[in-house]
C-alpha cells in the first residue's frame, strides 16, 4: 500500500508543518520546520495499521520503513482501523513547534517541542513503554502534558478572540508611553499575517537627544525552545526589543535603517524556531550607515542596559520597572546594542558582564553612538 497523508496542518506563525500519514502497516505523526532546514523531521509513532507482530523486520528499518511496533510494546486491543479523515484535530504549542493529535475529541498523542532529545520521540496513547518512536502518554486528562495542551489550548482561543490584538496593543503600548513619552511613529511589522506585531519610535523629554524604538506584539506569545535552556522557562519566554540610538543630524537617515532592521528580526524566534535572550548576539540585517568609526556587524542583546552618557548626564534604564503579560508572565525587554566583529568574539570568550562593563568604562551603555570608537 502507497503512504496517504491523512491531514496536514501549518501552524498559525506558518513556520512549521504536521502531516499525518497512513503507510498500510503504521501511521505516524511527523512534524517539520517550514523555514528552518537545519532543524531535523520529527515523527511519533500513533497506531499500527496490521496486528502487532512479535519483533520487528530488520528489512523494514534498512528500507527506512516507517518502524512498526511490537506487541510487547503497545497497550492491548490498540486499534489497527483506519483513522476518519474528519475526526482528525490538532491543536499546536504556543510555541508553534509542537503539536497535539485529537482523533473523535481524544487525546492521541502529543509530539513536543523537546522531542529528539534523550531517547524522547513523542507522547503516544496505545505506547505501553519507551519504544524507538513513541513514549506511553500516561493519563489523558492529568498530569503536566495534559495541562500544558489544555493552556495552549487557552492561549489561542484567546488569539482568535476579535478584540485581543487591541488588548495586547494597549498593554504596552501604555507602558511604554508611561517611561518614554508618547510615541512619534508607528509601523506595523507583522506584513498582515500572524503574529501581530509592530515597532514604534520615541523621543523621549528624560533622555536628551535620543531616539527610542521598541516592539509590541513579540512578548504576546511564548518563543520556541526557551525550556531547552531554562527550567523556569516563562520568565525569559516573552520579550520586546528595544533599541536607542544618539540622535543624528539627519533624523530620516535613521528612520530608514532602524525600523527595517528590527523588522527583519521581529519574526525571527517563531520562523526558525530559536530564541532570543540575555547576552545573546545576532547578525545584523542591515548595515548602520551612520557609522563612522566602527564595522557594526552583530546585535548584542541584554535584559540588564548599563547607563548611558549623553551631553554629559547620565541617564539609566527607563524600563527597569516590571511588566506582567495578559497571563501574568514576565515581559523581558532586551535592548539590542549594534557591536562589531571583534567584540562579539570578546563576548564569547569574556563573557556578556564583562562587555558591559567596557561599555560602562567608556560612558557607553544603552544608547547606540554610530561613532563611537573601539571598547579595547
Amino acid at each position: 500500500m502507497e503512504e496517504t497523508i491523512l491531514y496536514q496542518e501549518t501552524n498559525p506563525y506558518g513556520s512549521f508543518g504536521a502531516f499525518l500519514e497512513d503507510d498500510g502497516k503504521t501511521i505516524y505523526l511527523y512534524l517539520q520546520s517550514i523555514l528552518n532546514p537545519e532543524k531535523p523531521m520529527r515523527a511519533l509513532w500513533i497506531q499500527n495499521r496490521i496486528p502487532a507482530p512479535e519483533s520487528r523486520s530488520e528489512n523494514d528499518i534498512q528500507t527506512g520503513r516507517a518502524p512498526i511496533l511490537c506487541r510487547e510494546e503497545i497497550v492491548e486491543n490498540s486499534p489497527i482501523e483506519p483513522m476518519e479523515k474528519d475526526q482528525i484535530h490538532l491543536i499546536w504549542t504556543e510555541e508553534g513547534d509542537g503539536v497535539a493529535l485529537f482523533y473523535k475529541e481524544k487525546l492521541l498523542a502529543f509530539l513536543p517541542p523537546w522531542a529528539g532529545l534523550k531517547s524522547i520521540s513523542g507522547y503516544s496513547r496505545y505506547a505501553r513503554q519507551d519504544t524507538v518512536t513513541a513514549n506511553p502518554l500516561g493519563d489523558p486528562d492529568h498530569g503536566v502534558l495534559a495541562e500544558r495542551i489544555q493552556k495552549s489550548r487557552e492561549f489561542w482561543e484567546f488569539r482568535s478572540g476579535t478584540k485581543s490584538w487591541k488588548q495586547i496593543q494597549s498593554l504596552r503600548l501604555d507602558y511604554l508611553e508611561s517611561k518614554l513619552d508618547k510615541h512619534t511613529k508607528y509601523w506595523s511589522a507583522d506584513g498582515g499575517k500572524f503574529p501581530h506585531l509592530a515597532i514604534l519610535q520615541f523621543l523621549p523629554k528624560n533622555v536628551p537627544q535620543t531616539v527610542v524604538y521598541g516592539t509590541i506584539g513579540m512578548s504576546a506569545q511564548n518563543m520556541p525552545t526557551v525550556e531547552l535552556y531554562h527550567k523556569e522557562y516563562q520568565n525569559f519566554s516573552r520579550i520586546e526589543i528595544v533599541f536607542a540610538q544618539k540622535m543624528i543630524q539627519d533624523k530620516e537617515t535613521s528612520e530608514s535603517w532602524v525600523p527595517n532592521c528590527i523588522g527583519e528580526i521581529i519574526k525571527y524566534p517563531w520562523n526558525m524556531g530559536k530564541w532570543f535572550g540575555d547576552g545573546h548576539t545576532i547578525t545584523m540585517p542591515r548595515r548602520d550607515p551612520e557609522a563612522l568609526y566602527l564595522n557594526f556587524t552583530h546585535l548584542f542583546l541584554t535584559s540588564h542596559p548599563r547607563p548611558a552618557v549623553v551631553s554629559e548626564i547620565g541617564i539609566v534604564n527607563p524600563l527597569s520597572t516590571q511588566l506582567f503579560a495578559e497571563n501574568g508572565q514576565k515581559i523581558n525587554f532586551l535592548f539590542a546594542i549594534p557591536i562589531t566583529e571583534e567584540e562579539v568574539h570578546y563576548i564569547r570568550s569574556q563573557g556578556a558582564k564583562s562587555f558591559l562593563n567596557l561599555l560602562e568604562s567608556k560612558k557607553l551603555g544603552w544608547i547606540h553612538d554610530p561613532e563611537r570608537e573601539p571598547v579595547f
